[in-house]
């Protein structure tokens, strides 16, 4: 029999199957792809009083999405400039999306009609079900939900983030996020807490990382990890995958089977927070996830070619590395610096996560020795000392480095752009700022950072550099010309031995 192809029945394959239609991978959309772009979106808990949480809610939504967005109340007319029905059964049309952000004894009643009108999808963040050990609540969900057909995300969740959405970036969290015009996330994160994907994005758009998708699971009674790692495996949109994980509830083979085969795609950052007594009891009274020993957990993840992150920072950091870093070609770093602190810094660093920061050469130091000052260190680490030549920084010393071939990744500390001079000059009340050539040396440094950045993407220059003050702008042009830029030696350092493990 020819391969039956629906996008109506992707969520449902087991009923396809077992009626004799023969379903494979390429022929299906999943429907993880279907809910998170939907067209139009109906919500349940959301009115003018923004001291609640869904009108938070819906409030983030409208701001940037396109779409057909229906508040249903049983008293409001008008919600935020937008017609409220008294309904669902009083909307013009079938959303594709239902949101559900009401008191936990009305989410059953409402599931139940939003299945009898054929709404394919939900999203419910109310709270209250088997976290709390009501497990028959949240089990009759489910059973709702098969009954019709439907597939919904949550309970106890906080909802889903989709910058590539077509109708505009679709964002129903609490917390608003974009990323700077003309840049697409290439991160993907899927989380069993919510705060990890909303209260985080903040610091993540001040961080410059590229998020472009994150799915907030909550108790998983319907939608699992799993379904997202499958999804995330195929999607074109996501070039890496960051984790949360407070247990794995079921389905424990088939979720070890989809990290495995996304990790052979894509690097796979993973955070796991249940292996101890006291987590894994937080754990059970968050998202109702029984945590299991560390050690079973570590074994999956090393049998997978998962990363673990033993932070949440370093799940960050590392996913924003692999969103921007090219392969390293093997564990051996240069080290360039402008300062010697930071030099035995990042050489201490690499040695502690395993990676080797070896002498160079003799010929490689002679070289090195005929453009850099007699002050200045020739060995690895180099150490330019105080140096303004920006030419010598980001172009003659990295690209004989890396022509020599000795070294498989170059990790760098000391940008400052203009703002630092600037800094200086307001320090001191603009006094003597005839004598300080703010704009000459503004012009040569973004000459020279330009003809950095094109040199590491031609060569693809598996490069991590490290800046304290990572509000500076060339800090700022740096990653938005995708080349990562970390705080502190060690974190780059970090990020670079995780590139190396997943690359080598």
């Amino acid at each position: 029999m020819k391969p039956f192809c629906s996008q109506i029945f992707t969520h449902n394959r087991k009923f396809l199957r077992k009626s004799g239609y023969i379903l494979k991978d390429e022929d299906m959309t999943h429907f993880l792809e279907q809910l998170l772009n939907p067209k139009s979106v109906a919500f349940l808990g959301a009115s003018n009083n923004f001291l609640t949480m869904g009108t938070g809610q819906l409030y983030v939504l409208r701001t940037r999405y396109r779409g057909k967005i229906f508040p249903v109340h049983p008293s409001e007319k008008n919600i935020m400039g937008f017609p409220a029905f008294e309904n669902l059964e009083d909307l013009p049309e079938i959303p594709d999306l239902l949101v559900i952000v009401l008191p936990t004894r009305l989410v059953a009643d409402y599931l139940d009609k939003a299945g009898k009108l054929g709404i394919p999808y939900v999203i419910i963040v109310t709270a209250g079900f088997s976290e709390v050990g009501k497990t028959e609540n949240q089990s009759e969900l489910n059973e709702i939900a098969e009954r019709y057909g439907m597939r919904f995300i949550g309970p106890n969740c906080i909802g889903i983030i989709n910058n590539h959405c077509p109708d505009g970036n679709f964002n129903c969290t609490w917390f608003p996020f974009e990323l700077p015009r003309g840049q697409e996330g290439n991160i993907s994160l899927v989380s069993q807490s919510g705060s990890w994907i909303s209260q985080v994005l903040i610091w993540v758009e001040r961080r410059g990382l590229r998020l472009g998708k994150a799915i907030s699971v909550g108790n998983e009674a319907n939608v699992n990890i799993t379904d997202c790692l499958g999804y995330l495996c195929n999607d074109p949109e996501t070039k890496v995958v960051g984790a949360y994980i407070e247990g794995i509830k079921k389905e424990g083979r088939q979720f070890v089977e989809a990290l495995g085969k996304l990790a052979k795609k894509k690097p796979v950052i993973v955070h796991f927070v249940g292996g101890t007594k006291a987590g894994s009891r937080a754990g059970m009274s968050h998202t109702a996830s029984l945590g299991g020993k560390s050690s079973v957990y570590d074994t999956i993840f090393k049998q997978t070619g998962a990363i673990q992150a033993p932070t949440m920072e370093e799940l960050f950091e590392f996913t924003h590395a692999f969103s921007m870093a090219y392969p390293p070609k093997n564990n051996r770093v240069g080290i360039i610096t402008n300062s010697g602190g930071p030099a035995v810094t990042f050489a201490d660093s690499c040695e502690r996560y395993g990676l080797l920061v070896p002498p160079f050469s003799k010929d490689l130091q002679d070289k090195i020795r005929k453009i850099i000052r007699s002050t200045a260190s020739a060995n690895n680490p180099i150490d330019l000392t105080f140096d303004m030549n920006f030419g010598l920084f980001y172009e003659e010393v990295p690209r004989l480095i890396w022509n020599s071939g000795e070294m498989g990744a170059l990790l760098m500390w000391g940008v400052f752009g203009a703002s630092m001079m600037e800094r200086m000059l307001k320090f001191g009340n603009y006094e003597f700022a005839d004598n300080l050539p703010a704009p000459v040396m503004d012009a040569l440094l973004k000459e020279n950072l330009q003809n950095f950045v094109n040199w590491v993407h031609e060569e693809k220059v598996p490069v991590l550099i490290s800046c304290l003050d990572t509000a500076d702008e060339a800090v700022e042009y740096l990653q938005n010309n995708d080349i990562a830029v970390f705080k502190w030696p060690s974190m780059a350092a970090r990020a670079m031995k995780a590139l190396v493990e997943y690359y080598k």
